[in-house]
């Protein structure tokens, strides 16, 4: 991951519910187009754990399955959006260069193994 400006990180809330981690670029492009840049966009998973009376939080690539890291969003479809916590810009950092440095074939095995561990039945998925 490029060195990003830590105060572009933000927590966004997209109007189907979801909840992403990305750095959001707004530039003169995106301000006439009506789209924002999101860099490394990645979904947010929750699971609450009754037994240790914890919250379990995974981030996902939003877009899986493409080699650009880099999405455009209509503004329209995010209902608000945030910076990100202090305590959440490290493990989406760390979980950025996990990602960047899988192959294929490791990027799918991660996926397949987060999801079933955040399967239906135990995840808060927005």
């Amino acid at each position: 991951m490029a060195e990003s400006n830590s105060e572009n990180l933000k927590v966004v809330r997209l109007d189907n519910g979801e909840i992403l981690f990305s750095e959001v670029v707004v530039n003169s492009k995106s301000k006439e187009s009506g789209y924002l840049e999101l860099h490394w966009p990645m979904k947010v998973m929750m699971r609450q754990d009754h037994e240790e009376k914890c919250t379990h939080l995974v981030l996902l690539k939003w877009m899986p399955f493409t080699d650009t890291s880099v999405i455009p969003i209509s503004a329209k479809s995010i209902m608000s959006v945030s910076n990100l916590g202090q305590e959440y810009k490290e493990f989406y950092i760390n979980t950025i260069k996990e990602i960047e440095s899988d192959d294929p074939k490791e990027e799918v095995n991660r996926m397949a193994r987060l999801l079933s561990e955040f399967d239906e039945r135990n995840a808060l998925m927005n």
